[in-house]
């Protein structure tokens, strides 16, 4: 159980993390950054050159819901209903920054995003155990 334990758990900055506790960190990091860049001016919104804002808001709130919901496996559902509650609250915060304009389209591509983000991360815990079942009884039979 020690040795599982040990594969599993990451040195950052001299502190030994589990996978939970980094997607936490990774996951909680990618809110940050999307409040930031949902309610800072435009001028001022960070961007990746060659993506355009839809894939941007898209791939940050999948990594966000993804990384939660590796963090907190069983509460996909609350991630779910804070995914779409924020997705829909810092829309409606973009009308208090002059620069800023709210669209149900962005909160929409935001919601798709966060949504995919938890459909991978059920579609893998549902694929890996069986996996790793295979895997343990291959290495048996040898």
């Amino acid at each position: 159980m020690q040795r599982e334990a040990r594969q599993t758990a990451v040195r950052l900055f001299g502190l030994q993390l589990s996978l939970r506790r980094c997607a936490a960190l990774i996951g909680w990091g990618a809110v940050a950054i999307v409040i930031l860049a949902t309610l800072s001016p435009i001028g001022a919104r960070p961007h990746l050159a060659y993506l355009g804002p839809q894939i941007e808001r898209f791939a940050a709130y999948l990594i966000a819901a993804a990384a939660l919901a590796i963090a907190y496996p069983s509460r996909k559902g609350v991630i779910l209903l804070c995914i779409v509650a924020g997705a829909a609250g810092l829309e409606l915060a973009q009308h208090f920054e002059a620069s800023r304009h709210a669209r149900a389209l962005d909160a929409l591509v935001k919601i798709m995003g966060g949504l995919t983000g938890l459909a991978v991360v059920a579609l893998c815990e549902r694929l890996w155990p069986k996996r790793a079942g295979a895997l343990a009884t291959a290495r048996r039979q040898d």
